[in-house]
Parts: C-alpha cells; structure tokens; sequence
C-alpha cells in the first residue's frame, strides 16, 4: 500500500520517464519544424561566426585547434555514451537505470579527461606543436559536460520534447558565438575559438538539466546496466565511427597545422551547407521511416520522395558553391584562405552525396539492418585512413579530392542495401535523381556561360550575377522537368503548416 508521497513519487516517475503515450502525430509533426529550426539556426549562426573567425586566425591556428579538438574527440568517442540510446529504446524504464547510466557514464568522463591532461604534453612533443599541451584540457574538458548530459537528453527525446532541445541548442549556439566574438574583440585569438567550443557543451548541458524533472540518485546497479548492455553497447560502437575524426589527426600528424587548417577550413564550410541544407532530414527520417516498417509501398514510395527532395536542394547548394567559390572565399573569409579553394571545391563533390546518404543511413538502421551500416562504416574508416596514408605527401587538394573519390566508389554498397531492402531495381532508384542532376548541369553551363561576359567586372558584381542567375535556371529547368514532384513539395509544406496551427 502507498502512501500519498509514495504514490506523487510515482506519477512524477511516469511523468519524467515514461513515453508520450497520446498526441503522438501531432508532436510529430510538430518535430519537423522544431528539428528544422534547431538545426537550421545553429547552422546560420555557426556560419557567421564561422566568417568573422576566419578571417581573424591563419590556417595554422585554425588547424591547430582543429587538431586539438580532433584528438579530444577521438578519446571521448569510446565512452559509453551509447547507453543514452538504450534509455530511449527501453520500454520499462525506472529510476535505477537512469541512475546507473549517469554515473557511468561522468566516472567515463572523468577517467577520458584525466588521460587528456596527463597526454597533453605527450602529443605535444611527438607532433611537434606546443600549444597542444595548453590546448587539449582546455578543450578536453568538453567530454565531462557532453558525457554528464546523456541521460537528460535520453529523458527529452522519450518524450518527443522537440521544442525544449531546439531551445537548449539555439541557447548554447548563441552563448559560444558569444563567448568566440568577445574574445576575438579582446584579441585572444585562437583561444576564442576553443574556448567558444567548451562554453557550448556547458551551455547545453546546464539546460538540459533544467529541462527535465529529473536529478540523479546515489544509486549505482551493474544489474541495470546489464539489462541495457545489449543495445548500449552497440549504440556506443555507432557512435565511435560517427565521432573519431582520424583523418584531421593523421592529416595533423603528416602534414602540419597549416595543412590541417586548410583541410578543417574547407570541411567546415561543408559541414555548415549540409546542415543547413539538412534541416530536419537527418532527426526526422529515422522516426518516419521507422513507422512505415509493416508498409512496404508507403516505404518505398516515402524514400523515394525523400531522395528526390533531398537531391532537390543539395544539389545546387554545392554545384553551386563550387562555381563561384574562387569569388566567394576571398570576399567572406579573406584572401589568405585562397589555398583551400580547390578542397572546398572536392568536398562541394562529396556534399552531392550527403544528404542522401542520411536518407540511406535511417531507412538501413530502421528496417532492422543496423549491422550492415556499421559495418559499411568500418569499412569507410578503414579505406579513409588508406586515402590518408597514401595521398597525404601529393598535398590537400589532391588528398582531398582522393576522399572524394573514394566516397563515389564506396557508394554501390550502399545503393545495394537500399535495393534489397526496397525490393526495386538500380533504375527505379536513380530516377529521382536525373531531374535535380540535369537542373544543376544546365545551371553550371548558364554560369560558366554568363562568367565569359563579366569577367573583367568585380568580384562583388560577378558573385551577385552568379548567384542570381543560377537560382533563376536552376528552378526553371527542375521546374519543367518535374513539376509535380516540385508541388508535391510544397503542399505538403503547406499541409503541414495548416496542421500545426
């Protein structure tokens, strides 16, 4: 028999734990535009930061902290963070589970930065850059706050609080702009940027905190952790693959900060356009697709429709950015960033293929073939780390478009995947291609027409002609070639604006 304390105590467990049992539809729904917006916003804000940064700090700064960061992450990416997951899957959830992951997963935290600090000088020496042994702990110090927010986290996206984590991660988007200006205003230089990084995990996690109606016991139980053992541990392998960077090490390593930052450099730009562009893809699909497991032809149909809308916008993103970023990366980010062109130029070719490998990563996860993605994984690894290792003495460039290439031959493996899963043919798959493909190639040849007439003119003048004049062909060729996908698009925008209201 409970008394009235013990049973509060037991509705705020059901409360906090427990899964969104109505309204489902409609939070999902809801999600689409909140998981836009948190992805979106951070993106933009992340990009003007991103400009005013580069042009106050050299490639070698820029890739010294890129190094430092790299090398953190690679430690912090054997944590059990994966449990996280675990929490979310479980269907009986109680407070000795999350209890138990928390303080595994800080005593992790703890052990990873004390081995951070005690190596610093030790990679310091071997690599030869000095600031490392100052940089790492500052850096380093991220696994501790990243690691203690795992379970809140967990807690949020069980109750499908999509408004509450797209708040957290504007907040703390703004308070590390904040943080990296301020301190490039005072003249701290690459230390803006570093400490910029460490003031956004704290940001994040001192808000997620606050976002749920949970704190942790002092209870620790190997049995609870045995019980989320199975689906932890793999999610944690996951997660290694998805968070070491061994390239920017072994680029760090072979050829230099100064190499290094010319590679981050160009990476960044495209991990700030692919988020941008992704938007709510890569948060959503896995749900959605997840839901439509019993329904084969709803499946099909709806990655189908994913593909061409994600191919839609990502296609003249980085076709685009590849034309005119001779003119672009001078104007925003300063001339002594022109060496990272023709990388930048090699990732826009790797870019035409992200967003639609999210799409094949979700519909792989989410039909109960995880292990042929991490295996997929591991094999991409392992072939980067080859790329590296052989290309690395002809330069970045040359190295950078290597990966590219690489990234198009390891394509089929996945394509296979999708294929068997999908139960379609190699044509039916590249379909939803053609369309976006032939608009971009008509784009190109428009700007690189238009280009020969205004060459002599400025950069400002040519940049603007470029970009307007490839929006303008590149909508009205995708827009007579498929307009009824492109409509299709929108009212189903407009259907689900109509629903959130």
């Amino acid at each position: 028999m409970l008394d009235r304390s013990d049973k509060s105590l037991e509705q705020e467990e059901e409360v906090v734990h427990g899964r969104l049992r109505s309204g489902r539809a409609r939070a999902a729904v809801h999600g689409v535009f909140w998981s836009a917006l948190s992805g979106f916003a951070p993106a933009a804000v992340a990009a003007g930061v991103f400009t005013v940064t580069s042009r106050f700090l050299t490639p070698a700064e820029f890739g010294l902290v890129a190094l430092a960061a790299s090398i953190a992450m690679f430690a912090s990416a054997v944590a059990p963070a994966g449990f996280g997951q675990a929490l979310i899957q479980r269907t009986d959830l109680g407070r000795r589970h999350l209890d138990s992951v928390f303080w595994l997963c800080v005593a992790a935290a703890l052990i990873i930065y004390a081995v951070i600090v005690l190596t610093a000088p030790v990679f310091a020496y071997f690599m030869g850059e000095a600031g490392l042994a100052a940089l790492l702990p500052v850096i380093g110090l991220r696994v501790v706050f990243d690691l203690a927010v795992v379970v809140p986290n967990a807690l949020l996206s069980r109750a499908m609080a999509f408004s509450k984590m797209a708040m957290r991660t504007m907040i703390a988007s703004l308070v590390s702009a904040a943080v990296c200006l301020g301190l490039l205003a005072l003249g701290y230089g690459l230390w803006a940027l570093a400490l910029s990084q460490l003031a956004a995990s704290v940001a994040i996690c001192v808000g997620t905190l606050l976002s749920v109606n949970w704190r942790p016991g002092l209870r620790f139980e190997w049995r609870a952790l045995r019980e989320l053992a199975h689906y932890g541990m793999f999610a944690s392998g996951h997660r290694v693959f998805r968070m070491i960077s061994l390239d920017q090490i072994l680029i760090g390593s072979l050829l230099g900060t100064t190499a290094l930052g010319i590679y981050s450099f160009s990476r960044r730009i495209f991990n700030i356009l692919n988020d941008l562009v992704a938007g709510a893809l890569n948060s959503v699909s896995y749900s959605l697709l997840s839901s439509l497991q019993s329904e084969h032809e709803k499946l099909k149909e709806a990655f189908l429709f994913a593909t061409f809308a994600s191919s839609a916008l990502s296609f003249p993103v980085f076709v685009g950015l590849a034309i005119v970023a001779g003119d672009l990366i001078p104007i925003l980010f300063g001339a002594h960033w022109i060496e990272a062109i023709p990388a930048l130029r090699s990732f826009c070719v790797i870019g035409l293929m992200s967003c639609i490998g999210i799409l094949q990563a979700s519909l792989i996860n989410s039909q109960g073939n995880a292990n042929w993605w991490f295996y997929y994984m591991v094999a991409k690894q392992v072939m980067t780390v080859l790329v590296v290792v052989i290309f690395h003495r002809f330069g970045v460039s040359t190295l950078v478009f290597a990966i590219a290439v690489q990234t198009f031959l390891m394509w089929p493996a996945a394509v296979w995947m999708v294929l068997r899963i999908l139960k379609i043919g190699p044509w039916t798959y590249l379909r939803p291609f053609f369309s976006p493909a032939f608009a971009s190639l008509a784009m190109f040849v428009g700007v690189f027409t238009l280009r020969q007439y205004i060459a002599e003119e400025s950069a400002y003048l040519r940049l603007a002609g470029e970009v307007l004049s490839g929006a303008i062909i590149y909508c009205a060729v995708l827009t007579a070639l498929d307009g009824r996908r492109i409509f299709q698009m929108r009212n189903l925008v407009l259907k689900r604006r109509a629903i959130s209201a």
